[in-house]
C-alpha cells in the first residue's frame, strides 16, 4: 500500500521492517485507538480479502505505438529511461500484428519531461508510429494477500467503477493487488466507489463473504 500511494508511512520504513523482522504500530496520536500493526505475513490474511485501497494522482502514461515486435525491443526502451534515471511504474505491452506491438508505461509527473524526450529520440530508431502521453491520469489500486486464493475481485472492482461511471484507462495486476489508471479528475469518486464495494469501512470480521 505504501508503494502504491499510501501516504501514512515511507516506504524505506516498511523494508527495514520485513527485512529485520520489526512489527511496527501504526496509532493516531490523538486517541487511545490501538491502531494497526504491521508484521510479517501470517496465516490469517488469507481470509482477507481486500486490505486497503490506495490512489496515486501525480501519474502520467507514455505509449509508444506500433513499434517493432521484435526480441529487444522493450529492453532498448528501458534500458534508455533507467540510463535516465527514469522510476517507471506499471508497464504494459501489448501485440497488434505479428510485425507491430505498443508499449505503455506509467511515471510520475515529475519524470514526465526526461521520459518524453527519451521517448522522442526513440522513435526514429525504433520506427515508432507514434506516440500519445497522457498526463492526467491517475491510478486507483486495490491490495490483499487474500486475492492470491480467492475470485471475483476483479470483476466486483469494475463493477464499482462502472457503476460510479469512471472510465478505465488501462489496467494492471499482480498476485496481491488490481491498479486502474483512470482520469485524474476522477480517481476519488473511484475510490470511494471501490472502498464501498470492498466494505473498507467495516472492521475485516464484518465484511460479507465474495
Amino acid at each position: 500500500m505504501t508503494s502504491l500511494g499510501a501516504g501514512v508511512l515511507p516506504m524505506r520504513s516498511v523494508a527495514f521492517g520485513k527485512r529485520y523482522n520489526v512489527k511496527i504500530r501504526v496509532r493516531n496520536s490523538g486517541n487511545d485507538n490501538p491502531g494497526t500493526i504491521i508484521t510479517h505475513e501470517v496465516p490469517q490474511m488469507e481470509g482477507v480479502l481486500v486490505t486497503g485501497a490506495t490512489i496515486q494522482k501525480d501519474m502520467a502514461k507514455i505509449s509508444l505505438l506500433g513499434v517493432p515486435n521484435v526480441p529487444g525491443t522493450a529492453a532498448k526502451v528501458f534500458t534508455r529511461l533507467a540510463e535516465a534515471k527514469v522510476v517507471v511504474n506499471d508497464i504494459i505491452q501489448t501485440e497488434v500484428s505479428p510485425e507491430k506491438a505498443n508499449i505503455a508505461f506509467m511515471v510520475g509527473t515529475a519524470d514526465l519531461s526526461t521520459a518524453k524526450q527519451v521517448a522522442d529520440d526513440l522513435k526514429s530508431e525504433l520506427h515508432c508510429e507514434g506516440i500519445f502521453v497522457r498526463d492526467d491520469i491517475a491510478l486507483v489500486s486495490v491490495i490483499g494477500v487474500g486475492m492470491r486464493s480467492q475470485y471475483g475481485v476483479a470483476e466486483k472492482m469494475f463493477g464499482s467503477l462502472a457503476k460510479a461511471k469512471v472510465n478505465i484507462d488501462s489496467i494492471t495486476t499482480s498476485e496481491i493487488r488490481i491498479s486502474c489508471a483512470v482520469g485524474r479528475d476522477e480517481v476519488e469518486r473511484a475510490l470511494e466507489a471501490v472502498c464501498l464495494a470492498f466494505e473498507l469501512d467495516r472492521p475485516a470480521r464484518q465484511r460479507k463473504p465474495m
